[in-house]
């Protein structure tokens, strides 16, 4: 009983996190990250998963937008399970691509820009993945399509959303 009562009272006085989900504008003071929501999506920073910011979905056509944060480990040597080693943006996404080949992955496409990107197929979903660097950081913006011609038709707006991630001021 004792230690469920400490337990209570740790969880109650730890931080929380701050983000808030204002209108169209998405903020993670303690990520410092900035995201602007595109119009006719429904969105949701409530996440059981660990690492996901924001949740995005929306019905015609069936698409779901996750973006995501991880840490980049300078070498990973003291985390194994890190998958950025690196802040430069193509070493970035050679650490994603060498885990989404080693995990079999079929990757179909890919765009080496200041902003990479990946298409690729996993189970039964056809899925477009960019990734922005915001300070010691990279965000991972992944959209999720039933069909290949819904992910094509979707790019102007994952476009828009990718050059939205910012960092905060301050």
């Amino acid at each position: 009983m004792r230690a469920a009562l400490i337990l209570a009272v740790l969880v109650a006085l730890a931080p929380s996190a701050r983000a808030d989900l204002d209108g169209d504008v998405f903020t993670s003071t303690d990520d410092g990250v900035r995201i602007e929501v595109p119009r006719g999506w429904r969105a949701s920073d409530k996440s059981a998963y660990p690492h996901v910011l924001l949740t995005l979905s929306r019905s015609r056509p069936r698409a779901r937008v996750f973006i995501t944060i991880d840490p980049i480990v300078p070498g990973c040597r003291t985390e194994p399970d890190a998958v950025f080693c690196s802040s430069d943006p193509p070493k970035a996404m050679a650490g994603l691509r060498e885990r989404l080949d080693r995990l079999g992955v079929r990757v179909t496409a890919q765009q080496d820009s200041r902003t990479p990107e990946l298409e690729y197929e996993a189970n039964g979903r056809y899925v477009r993945h960019a990734l922005v660097i915001v300070g010691d950081r990279v965000v991972s913006v992944i959209l999720a399509t039933e069909r290949g011609e819904d992910r094509s038709g979707l790019r102007r707006m994952f476009d828009r959303l990718v050059q939205s991630v910012r960092p905060t001021a301050g």
